[in-house]
């Protein structure tokens, strides 16, 4: 009777596969330009395409919400939308290869063994899900973190140069390109927008909202205050800034060594009990004689 129902389910979903990729072909355009590199297998995700737009596949909710926030900040207001999408269909396109050819494995198998092989499905679901839905959500964290690791000593570069005398837009033009790394890079987008005709104040709020730090927001907000008050008020507030940053930083870096410690006590104590192990096993052999 199992192997009955897996079958019947191996049916459907193979079906429902082949129907996806045929009626997906109209989306192939969604997917041509993108880098083969990055994104394996590409030509197959106009299946997730096709079953986004069915009723109930289709992106909703929190998760859409979370996905479009995330990818705002990776790609840009212009492109999220797509990014978003793309990324659901990411998942839908593997999850589903995933079901048909776990489906039809169980429906063969039949047995206790079938029970085994949705496991199976389950765990490689869970990994699809990791390697498409939760990517960007990985990569704004890992972004975030490397901005809050580069910006005291940005803080510093400005403060040295607006209290030397430079004006904001050339400290920041001239800071942003003098090193590579996250931070420079939002930066660098910023000189960009100021170059197509945005405003100071608009560049380095947006600067700051696509750092997705509280830190930087925080920072970035209370810079624009000191903006309305002065050069002379600014040049102050960057030096307090500055001595604030380096500190935090500091304590940032501690806090990672605990952590890195705490992470060492579990293979210091394997390698402590085999010690233990190896002392007690050679203790009984001198005994037995």
């Amino acid at each position: 009777m199992l192997k009955f129902v897996f079958l019947i389910l191996a049916t459907a979903s193979v079906i429902l596969l082949i129907v996806s990729l045929v009626k997906g072909a109209k989306y192939s355009d969604l997917v041509e330009n993108l880098d083969e590199e990055q994104y394996k297998g590409k030509d197959l995700f106009v299946i997730g395409f096709y079953l986004n737009s069915l009723p109930l596949f289709r992106l909703r909710g929190n998760l859409e919400h979370d996905l479009k926030a995330q990818a705002k900040l990776v790609w840009n207001n212009i492109y999220f939308e797509y990014y978003a999408n793309l990324a659901w269909a990411q998942f839908l396109s593997y999850a589903m290869i995933v079901v048909s050819v776990g489906f039809c494995f169980c429906g063969l198998v039949g047995g206790t063994a079938s029970l085994f092989g949705v496991v199976i499905i389950g765990m490689f679901i869970a990994a699809v899900w990791n390697l498409t839905v939760s990517e960007m959500k990985e990569k704004v964290q890992k972004r975030r973190e490397e901005c809050e690791y580069e910006f005291p000593d940005m803080i510093s570069k400005l403060s040295l140069l607006i209290n030397s005398g430079m004006v904001l837009r050339a400290a920041w033009f001239f800071i942003a390109e003098g090193k590579d790394g996250a931070l420079y890079d939002l930066m660098k987008e910023s000189c960009k927008r100021m170059e197509n005709g945005a405003s100071e104040r608009t560049a380095i709020y947006e600067f700051g909202v696509l750092s997705d730090s509280n830190e930087i927001k925080k920072f970035t907000g209370a810079m624009l205050q000191g903006m309305e008050k002065g050069n002379s008020e600014l040049a102050d507030f960057l030096l307090l800034q500055a001595s604030e940053q380096l500190s935090h930083k500091r304590q940032i870096a501690l806090q990672k060594g605990e952590v890195a410690a705490g992470k060492l006590i579990l293979p210091l104590g394997i390698m402590f009990a085999g010690i233990i192990m190896i002392i007690v096993s050679a203790a009984m052999q001198s005994m037995s004689f």
